[in-house]
C-alpha cells in the first residue's frame, strides 16, 4: 500500500472499511450433536417449531396456550437469551406429476402452474427459536483457568437441561423440536447469505463454522446493504406495541420480498429489575426540574412540585410503582425486535418501505429504518450478541 493510500485510508469512515465477513458471525464451532459454542464464551442451540394455528380456536383456548408458553419461558433464569425467528421466503413448489398421459391435461396443468407462480405470490414460512446461555461479563479477567473450566461445564449442563425441559414442555403444544448441527448450520447459513442454496449447505468440520457459513460478500451503502446479489434493509423497533395479540405483525407476510423477523428476550431477575427501577426513580426525581429553576426557587421547594415537568416526573414514578407490583406476577427482561428485508433490487426495497411502516403503525409501535446502523442491525440478529 502506498503512502498516499495510507493517508487516504485515515479519512475512510469505520463503516466503509473492508474486513473479513466471517468476523460478524458469532458462532465458533459445534461441540456436540446439538450445541454450538459462541465466540463470546457462551453456548447455544436451535429449535424448529410448527407454531399455533389460531383459526378454529376460541379466545379462552388461545389465552390458555399463551399462558403455557409464558410459564415455560419464565423458567429461564438470568443469563439466557431467546431469539425468535420468523422466516418468510417467496415461492412454493406445488405438488404435481412429472408427466400426464393426456396432452390436454398436461397443457392445462403447465399453464395453470405457470400462472400461479407468476401471480399468486406464494410464500413459505418457518419458525425457529435459538436459546443461548452467556457468561457474566463482570470480572471476566479475574477468574482463574480452573474456575473457567468449572463455569464452562456448568453452563453446558444447564443449557442442555433447559433445552430438554423446553422441548418437553412445548413439544406437543408448539411442535418444538431440537435441531441437529447440520440443520442449525443450514439455518444460520441462510441467515447470513440470504440465498436458497445456502439452506442446503452442509458443515465440513465442527470447527471454523463462521468461515464455513460465509459464502457471500457484504457491502455497505448509504441506504441499504448488499449481501451477495441481495439488497438488504433493516428495521429496528423503537417502542414496544401498546397491546399484544396473536398475529400482531401478520401483515409482513404479504410483503413483496423475503423477510426475517427476529425478536430477542433476555430475562432479568427480580433483584436486577428492582435495581434498575431504583436507578430510574432517582434519575427522574433529580431531573424533574432544571438546575437553574432550583437555584431561582431558593428555599421555596414547594413551588417546584407545581410545574409541568414535576407532574410528568411524578406520573413516571407512578408507572414504576406499577412495575414493582407486577414483579412477582410477570417476567421482566429486555425485549428487542428487528426486521430484515431481502430484495432483488434497491427499487423493490424502496417500494416496500411504506408498507412496512404502515404495518407497524397499525400495531401501534414505532420502528426505525436503519441507515448507518444497517450492518450492526444484521449483526445483532445473530445469537450471542
Amino acid at each position: 500500500m502506498t503512502r498516499a493510500n495510507i493517508e487516504q485510508a485515515k479519512f475512510v469512515p469505520w463503516f466503509a472499511k473492508a474486513g473479513a465477513a466471517c468476523s460478524i458471525v458469532p458462532i465458533a464451532r459445534f461441540i456436540g450433536p446439538h450445541i454450538f459454542a459462541l465466540k463470546g464464551g457462551g453456548y447455544g442451540c436451535l429449535f424448529a417449531l410448527n407454531g399455533i394455528d389460531e383459526e378454529g380456536l376460541t379466545d379462552q383456548e388461545l389465552e390458555s396456550r399463551v399462558r403455557s408458553i409464558e410459564g415455560a419461558l419464565r423458567g429461564l433464569p438470568e443469563g439466557y437469551c431467546l431469539y425468535q425467528y420468523t422466516r418468510v421466503m417467496s415461492g412454493f413448489e406445488l405438488p404435481r406429476q412429472k408427466t400426464y398421459r393426456n396432452p390436454v391435461t398436461q397443457a392445462f396443468v403447465d399453464n395453470r402452474l405457470d400462472f400461479l407462480q407468476e401471480k399468486a405470490g406464494f410464500r413459505r414460512i418457518d419458525l425457529h427459536w435459538c436459546l443461548t446461555l452467556e457468561p457474566s461479563k463482570s470480572k471476566a479477567f479475574d477468574r482463574k483457568p480452573q474456575q473457567n473450566i468449572a463455569d464452562t461445564s456448568r453452563m453446558l449442563v444447564e443449557l442442555q437441561k433447559s433445552a430438554t425441559i423446553l422441548e418437553g414442555h412445548l413439544g406437543s403444544l408448539l411442535g418444538l423440536r431440537l435441531l441437529n448441527k447440520s440443520e442449525a448450520f443450514q439455518f444460520f447459513s441462510y441467515l447470513f447469505n440470504l440465498e436458497e442454496w445456502a439452506s442446503q449447505a452442509q458443515p465440513r468440520d465442527d470447527t471454523g463454522v463462521d468461515r464455513q457459513i460465509v459464502s457471500n460478500p457484504v457491502a455497505w451503502h448509504s441506504d441499504h446493504l448488499r449481501v451477495g446479489k441481495r439488497y438488504v434493509q433493516m428495521y429496528s423497533l423503537k417502542t414496544t406495541p401498546e397491546a399484544s395479540r396473536p398475529c400482531l405483525f401478520s401483515g409482513l407476510l404479504a410483503l413483496d420480498c423475503d423477510s426475517i423477523l427476529c425478536s430477542t428476550w433476555r430475562p432479568k431477575s427480580t433483584t436486577a429489575a428492582r435495581s434498575e427501577i431504583d436507578s430510574q426513580e432517582k434519575f427522574i426525581s433529580f431531573f424533574k426540574v432544571g438546575v437553574l429553576t432550583r437555584v431561582m426557587s431558593g428555599r421555596d421547594t414547594a413551588s417546584l412540585e407545581t410545574g409541568a415537568g414535576a407532574k410528568a416526573a411524578n406520573s413516571s414514578v407512578d408507572d414504576l410503582s406499577l412495575v414493582i407490583r407486577e414483579l412477582e406476577k410477570k417476567a421482566q427482561g429486555e425485549y428487542s425486535l428487528r426486521l430484515l428485508l431481502a430484495a432483488n433490487s434497491s427499487e423493490q426495497l424502496r417500494n416496500t418501505a411504506s408498507a412496512v411502516h404502515r404495518i407497524f403503525v397499525d400495531a401501534r409501535a414505532q420502528v426505525i429504518e436503519e441507515t448507518l446502523g444497517n450492518l450492526w442491525a444484521v449483526y445483532a440478529m445473530c445469537p450471542g450478541i
